[in-house]
Formats: structure tokens, C-alpha cells, sequence
């Protein structure tokens, strides 16, 4: 059952590079949510108090791999949010 855990920590580890690089490579953060990744960084806050005091370490690495990409992000936002187009509105 463990392997299932580990297998979980890496699906949803992977599920982040795309975005992270997709955003450093353009250079530009548009029709992201900074609020979404806020609520996230909160979660895998809480995820790592949690997986610490069950002492589960599938869930430590991935609480804290989510936590970290979620930060590198939130940086990246903060830097590239000056790139964001301005949309206009269809008449």
C-alpha cells in the first residue's frame, strides 16, 4: 500500500513542471489564478503538519514538493505579472 502512496506523491509532483516551466519559458503568468495557488500553499502548509505527525513520509515529500513548487511559482507570478496582456472587451 505504501508503493501506492509513493506512486500518488510522484503523479502529483510531476503535475506542476509543466505549468512552472510553461511560465518560465514565456515569461508571462496570464489567466492564472494567484488566489488558486495561495489556497494551495495554505493546504500543503497544513499537509506537512499533518504527514509530520502521522510520521508518513510519502505524504511529507509530497506535501513538501507541492509546497515548494507552489512558493517557485508565486515568485515566478511576481515577477512575470508585468507580462500579462491586458484583454480587451468584444464589442
Amino acid at each position: 500500500m505504501e508503493i501506492l502512496g509513493w506512486l500518488c506523491t510522484l503523479c502529483f509532483g510531476l503535475c506542476y513542471w509543466p505549468q512552472l516551466w510553461h511560465s518560465y519559458k514565456t515569461k508571462s503568468v496570464g489567466d492564472i489564478s494567484p488566489a488558486a495557488w495561495l489556497i494551495q500553499l495554505i493546504g500543503y502548509t497544513l499537509g506537512l503538519f499533518y504527514g509530520t505527525y502521522l510520521h508518513e513520509w510519502p505524504l511529507i515529500s509530497g506535501y513538501a514538493h507541492g509546497f515548494i513548487c507552489t512558493i517557485i511559482f508565486l515568485i515566478m507570478y511576481r515577477r512575470y505579472r508585468r507580462n500579462v496582456p491586458i484583454k480587451r472587451r468584444a464589442r
